[in-house]
């Protein structure tokens, strides 16, 4: 082995130190950039994360009846930035399941996935969008899940609104229990139960609206019609003090105690009255009713759903002081220009009926929807329906045997040169086009899908099947081609819409009622966007 020299050593010394310098100087440097793109992966997350997480969102009672609920899933943006398009879910560990939804797209089958419609997915700043849904209760009481979503950065699982308030109607025997959407009281009533055996106290301060027997906030800073501020519905001052009396603005004198759906003595009726002196010369006699049940005008309804844009979507059939209806495009995309021709029209116009006029239950016993009415100054006038159990010219029709008890409010938006007096032409997608067809374009479906002209999927069925089949036979045969002809083309809403009719309107075929108008709910005013309240002149007459 040959001896290195004292130079050489220190030579091979140095080369070694370089060499380990180096290495570990490469070591560090690499480590160092592991680091930093680990550092700007958690960063972009977090920048990620922070820019989607930027709503509340709640899920809230409407109505709990025992066997079911309806709920209300509500997204608040309290971010920096705009939302655009937003994807939430929720599971019920108690069995619970949604039969029907609106103003979302749902999908799944526990757990459910909510999307929303192509009007409804950018929510600006400080705003909120809603949609609800309805379904059978897995226990005696409804459940409240918590949403998970990115867009959720806040989650209320506890947000209950006021349970259901009830009415029966003693005129008819064998009647059921109604309840009353919470959405016209929810703003007021604790979320204690009230039933219609009983009474429920609050307390209002300072001054609120009596809105046709409902007690309601007033706006702080909508100048006009309703609003929505801090979380609850809530009516202007103007459109409240111009209410007929005895309804109006409250004016308390400071907190007074308000008896909420206590049940008079004399009728059936769920009745708001007032324990206070001040509060009492407001309300008249000391009680006005919220729904009242006994309507005295004979009529029928009927079903159509044509795809035309509406009568009341022009402004010159409508009050000046009432907005027209809007109309919508073939994607239902609201338009903006009034005077769009109908797609029903000559020349063939690009505007038609919006999906979401279609009809909705607020409970087993109530629901609302729109309608076709005899000609007139009809636009944006609701009439409540009250259904006798017979068929107008159905005799021993099982549907509207079925449908007997039952009651929807409906709101005029159409009228029909062939819809006489006391006729309700109710919109249901599927309920047959009649003298107009503009769905087969807009759908992309054949005319021999859409059933009878008149009468649509029902009407067909009735012929498929014979007029003295059961009525399970009628609904599981409407039910399948609401699925052929909206489930199979990721139509959701109509879908959802045309299976109401088979379940909740009991497939009932043109079924006899007892009617008279009414002051709008606000979900319908909110919807259809015609708002005639401040007119106060609903007639008490049958037309």
């Amino acid at each position: 082995m040959k001896l290195l020299s004292a130079l050489e050593k220190t030579a091979v010394l140095k080369k070694m130190a370089i060499k380990n310098f180096s290495l570990t100087t490469l070591t560090s440097k690499t480590s160092s950039i592991k680091k930093s793109m680990v550092s700007a992966t958690l960063l972009l997350a977090v920048m990620q994360t922070g820019h989607a997480q930027a709503a509340k969102c709640e899920y809230i009672i409407a109505n709990d009846w025992g066997s079911g609920f309806t709920a209300t899933i509500r997204i608040t943006n309290n971010g920096t930035n705009a939302i655009s398009g937003w994807n939430i879910g929720w599971n019920y560990s108690d069995g619970s399941r949604v039969t029907s939804s609106w103003n979302a797209t749902l999908s799944g089958s526990n757990p459910y996935t909510a999307t929303p419609l192509n009007w409804n997915g950018n929510i600006a700043v400080n705003s909120s969008i809603e949609f609800g849904i309805q379904g059978n209760n897995g226990a005696s009481k409804a459940q409240v899940p918590a949403i998970t979503g990115a867009v959720c950065n806040t989650v209320v699982t506890s947000s209950v609104a006021a349970s259901s308030v009830a009415i029966s109607s003693s005129s008819r025997p064998g009647s059921s229990v109604i309840p009353v959407s919470s959405s016209r009281i929810s703003s007021s009533i604790p979320s204690s139960s009230v039933r219609s055996s009983s009474s429920s106290s609050i307390t209002t301060g300072g001054q609120a609206c009596n809105w046709y027997g409902t007690v309601t906030p007033l706006c702080a800073n909508t100048t006009s019609g309703w609003g929505y501020e801090n979380g609850k519905s809530c009516v202007a001052r103007s459109t409240c003090s111009a209410q007929p009396a005895p309804y109006g603005i409250v004016n308390s004198g400071g907190s007074s105690s308000v008896v909420v759906a206590s049940r008079s003595s004399s009728s059936s009726v769920v009745v708001v009255s007032s324990s206070s002196s001040s509060m009492r010369s407001s309300v008249s006699n000391s009680s006005t009713s919220s729904i009242v049940l006994g309507a005295t005008c004979n009529g029928y309804a009927t079903r159509y759903w044509d795809c035309c844009k509406a009568h009341c979507s022009w402004t010159a059939n409508v009050p000046s002081v009432v907005n027209p209806l809007p109309a919508c495009g073939s994607n239902n995309s609201r338009l903006t220009d009034v005077n769009a021709g109908s797609a029903c029209g000559n020349g063939g116009g690009s505007a038609h009926m919006c999906w979401g006029m279609a009809p909705f239950a607020v409970s087993d016993k109530l629901a609302y929807g729109y309608a076709a009415t005899a000609s007139g100054d009809v636009c944006g006038r609701c009439y409540q329906l009250e259904f006798t159990g017979q068929s107008h010219n159905s005799p021993g029709d099982p549907g509207s045997s079925a449908l007997a008890g039952k009651v929807m409010i409906v709101q005029a938006t159409n009228i029909g040169y062939d819809v006489g007096g006391g006729q309700f032409d109710i919109l249901v997608p599927g309920g047959g086009v009649g003298a107009f067809n503009a769905c087969s374009a807009q759908w992309g479906v054949a005319n021999s899908e859409l059933g009878a002209q008149y009468g649509g999927f029902l009407a067909a069925c009735k012929q498929e099947l014979g007029y003295n089949a059961s009525l399970a036979q009628y609904k599981s045969c409407l039910t399948n081609r609401c699925n052929s002809v909206f489930g199979s083309r990721g139509l959701t809403e109509l879908q959802q819409a045309c299976t109401w009719y088979a379940n909740w309107f009991e497939a009932a075929d043109n079924p006899a009622l007892k009617y008279k108008e009414v002051a709008c709910p606000a979900e319908l005013t909110s919807r259809s966007g015609m708002n005639r309240g401040p007119l106060n002149d609903i007639k008490t007459t049958c037309n």
